[in-house]
């Protein structure tokens, strides 16, 4: 029963799901990039609710993966639906305590209209050190109350510096049933991408896309396997304005990872991204069940590597920089 599903991420690349076209094709834009362009600072050791090895199935964060990355130091998240205002912990100078009080990330608007169809929301920090926002954020809660993912990113330092991701169960225990061997979730994919330019410096990116998970409970004896691909990718500047040169420029495999029985979790494993047939950026990704019946799977992903971010006007080539890509899905099963 255990399957490839490299058929289906071509058949629904080629559709370009509707849901992926977030805006007017005519619109194009180029964030501007401005940040202090400080070095990054060594991470320190993350401590609180995310480190340590006593980990919470219910929650996952990005120090969890594989060969995490040092400066992913998102180690708790919380939203407050009453002010739709969001918390990341352990990330440096996303608070200003005069102007904003605590590390408060709020709406962004024009950004926000941009994600509107994956249901994803747009966030940045109400303000830093610098009384500046520095961080951008994706954040969703599912429809059912049972999940929610967040991702955020920086363009405060010289290379991709401090962020990370969290997803959260926050209802039932995510048990699939054995009516089936197998099941398909389909839903929807939002991440921040940090872009060191050689030229312009470091500048905040959004994505969007389609998550297909692919799920097979039955031929292991011990672990259930999953795998999965994230397609229909559209690409907008910081400001939320599309940039159409890059629609489907490459797409996200998510290589098989194993179930954990006992709580319901999908474990670390491989991520990459796939431009014109060849591997670029690489990372990990992992996930969560959540609902009574197993109804709905959350995931985190990370990539890093060489990203497009253009087309070469002579050559038409795509324009390569170092990327980092932090996002998060949720998708649901018939």
């Amino acid at each position: 029963m255990y399957r490839i599903i490299a058929a289906l991420a071509l058949a629904s690349a080629l559709a370009a799901c509707d849901g992926a076209n977030l805006t007017n094709d005519s619109s194009t834009g180029i964030g501007t990039g401005a940040q202090p362009l400080v070095p990054e600072p060594e991470p320190t050791d993350p401590g609180g609710p995310g480190s340590g090895t006593d980990k919470d199935p219910d929650n996952l964060y990005t120090s969890e993966l594989d060969s995490p990355d040092a400066s992913l130091t998102v180690n708790d998240m919380t939203y407050d639906a009453r002010s739709d205002t969001l918390v990341f912990n352990n990330l440096p100078f996303d608070s200003n305590q005069i102007l904003a009080g605590e590390n408060t990330y709020v709406r962004n608007p024009g950004v926000n209209a941009a994600l509107a169809p994956t249901r994803f929301g747009a966030y940045r920090n109400a303000a830093g050190p610098s009384a500046r926002s520095e961080y951008y954020a994706v954040f969703r809660r599912s429809a059912s109350g049972n999940s929610q993912v967040g991702a955020v990113g920086s363009d405060r330092y010289l290379s991709f510096g401090f962020g990370g991701a969290a997803a959260q169960r926050l209802g039932g225990k995510g048990k699939l049933p054995k009516a089936n061997d197998s099941y398909v979730f389909t839903g929807e994919y939002a991440a921040v991408r940090t872009v060191v330019d050689d030229t312009t410096g470091t500048r905040m990116e959004y994505v969007a896309g389609t998550a297909l998970i692919d799920v097979d409970i039955m031929d292991f004896d011990v672990q259930g396997a999953v795998e999965g691909l994230i397609v229909n990718r559209t690409f907008f500047d910081a400001n939320g304005l599309r940039l159409p040169d890059l629609d489907n420029a490459d797409y996200i495999t998510l290589k098989t990872a194993e179930i954990n029985f006992d709580n319901w979790t999908i474990s670390s494993s491989d991520a990459s991204t796939v431009l014109e047939g060849d591997e670029k950026q690489t990372g990990s990704w992992a996930g969560l069940f959540a609902g009574p019946n197993g109804e709905e799977v959350v995931g985190i992903v990370v990539v890093e590597g060489d990203g497009p971010v253009g087309i070469d006007p002579v050559s038409g080539d795509y324009l390569l920089q170092q990327v980092r890509e932090t996002g998060g899905f949720i998708a649901t099963r018939p």
